[in-house]
């Protein structure tokens, strides 16, 4: 069974900033470890998703990105996800499930998940 994290970012602090999403998946052997180390599994996913967003290139190197969220992912069907955009060296995974756009207008819009 896999943990999932979903991680939020922005690039700015305002509401038209752009912001983008990544879902990361925890396998639950690496779960165990961090646990077993009393440490967070929101450390593990923030990682990943940075590891993520570099892969992907959704920033430009050296732009500075704001944590918004880590919290807890609920994923009803892990199967429609597709393949993860990125794999760590672990097995943990990652999909983007929402890119930076040109809209942002601060409406809200559906995830992908």
């Amino acid at each position: 069974m896999q943990n999932f994290m979903r991680v939020e970012f922005s690039t700015g602090i305002g509401y038209k900033a752009a912001r983008f999403v990544v879902l990361t998946a925890l396998p639950e052997k690496v779960f165990e470890e961090i646990r077993a180390q009393k440490l967070s599994p929101q450390a593990r996913a923030y990682a990943v998703a940075l590891k993520t967003a570099e892969h992907v290139q959704l920033i430009d190197p050296g732009l500075r990105i704001i944590l918004l969220s880590n919290t807890p992912g609920k994923v009803k069907k892990p199967e429609d996800l597709g393949e993860p955009a990125y794999v760590a060296d672990d097995g943990c995974q990652a999909w983007v499930i929402r890119k930076p756009g040109t809209d942002h207008s601060g409406a809200y819009k559906k995830p992908l998940y």
